[in-house]
């Protein structure tokens, strides 16, 4: 049996892109470390240093007392580093009256510190997700391939903002969202005159990504803009404008639809995706989640049932690279049989 439209989809997390040397976020936030921490190397990084280890100690001081796991990375960072600009216009402000002693000891007021530190984060994420050898990535190719083995629009949704896909796909129509004029068109998604081979979903914004003086989302292709519009962490994942709660409910609606959603190098660790994943597995019992992560199958299994309470029987596990996956396991053949036919399927 042949896999039809809208039957299978793709998930890309920060293990897709670890291959091609772009560090995950847990790395980001190691470098971050490093950088504060090498006084001589680093001392723009320095200035930083007390801010740092006051955010991850009350990360980790907050989730010890509920009983979680502590995964600090560049996200979490970036996320609460957003949450304390806003100060006064928090809306939780008024309820908070004073904020942490240490807190005011080490900002005296000077707010730009933490936006600094930001931007300073920002500039080094330009860097990091851009690999000096995009040789590196040409497995990536491989998306193409197996588009044309399908036969039928692949519909990719990804968690990076690196620019890996297009780079490496260049020579095939790639649906991003954005019209002639580089400005953001959700309808490009549905009324083309021609179908695309692959719809592309950047469900966290994208390197590439800029917002004008109309807060209108901008496709930038010449230059990395010098603040890329990105989100980051859970409360931003949602964003009540487009392009992102666009993608999100494009995401949900064929989550909800597939049978199959291959998850590549995604760590079941964003609350959001989760809350789909988990939708769309408990709405279709047939419907399956194929996991490809480095972690051995005994770990994957343990962390996906968890995160998404669901049936064993609905998980498969691929405890492999992405690089191993795209180059020998991406092919029609690998999943045909994975696909539970529907019952209209079947009287005929």
């Amino acid at each position: 049996m042949n896999i039809k439209q809208d039957e299978i989809i793709i998930l890309l997390g920060a293990g897709a892109s670890a291959d091609a040397g772009i560090p995950v976020t847990s790395k980001m936030v190691q470098d971050v470390e490093e950088f504060i921490d090498s006084n001589n190397k680093c001392k723009d990084w320095s200035q930083f240093k007390d801010l740092y280890y006051l955010v991850k100690s009350s990360v980790e001081f907050s989730y010890g007392i509920q009983g979680k796991h502590v995964n600090f990375n560049i996200e979490t960072l970036l996320n609460i580093l957003n949450e304390l600009e806003k100060k006064e216009m928090h809306p939780l402000y008024p309820f908070i009256g004073s904020w942490s002693v240490r807190f005011n000891e080490i900002i005296k007021d000077n707010f730009n510190l933490i936006i600094d530190f930001k931007n300073k984060i920002i500039q080094q994420l330009k860097t990091w997700i851009q690999p000096d050898n995009l040789k590196l990535s040409e497995y990536f190719k491989k998306l193409s391939e197996f588009q044309k083995q399908i036969q039928f629009p692949l519909k990719i949704f990804t968690l990076n903002y690196d620019l890996l896909i297009e780079k490496n796909l260049s020579e095939i129509t790639i649906e991003r969202g954005f019209d002639d004029n580089k400005k953001w068109n959700y309808k490009l998604f549905s009324e083309r005159p021609e179908e695309p081979e692959i719809y592309l979903y950047k469900l966290h914004g994208s390197l590439d990504w800029e917002r004008n003086t109309d807060t209108q989302i901008v496709k930038n292709v010449d230059n990395i803009p010098n603040i890329p519009d990105l989100i980051f962490g859970t409360q931003y994942k949602m964003q009540y404008i487009d392009p992102y709660l666009f993608l999100f409910s494009e995401f949900r609606y064929y989550a909800l639809k597939a049978k199959l959603i291959i998850c590549i190098g995604y760590s079941f660790s964003d609350e959001h995706i989760n809350a789909i994943l988990s939708q769309a597995l408990k709405n279709n019992e047939g419907t399956k989640i194929y996991s490809v992560n480095k972690d051995d199958e005994n770990t994957q299994m343990k962390n996906i049932k968890l995160m998404l309470s669901c049936k064993e029987s609905q998980i498969i596990i691929m405890s492999k690279t992405a690089k191993d996956f795209f180059e020998n396991e991406l092919k029609l053949e690998s999943f045909n049989n994975l696909v539970e036919s529907s019952y209209e399927d079947n009287i005929f």
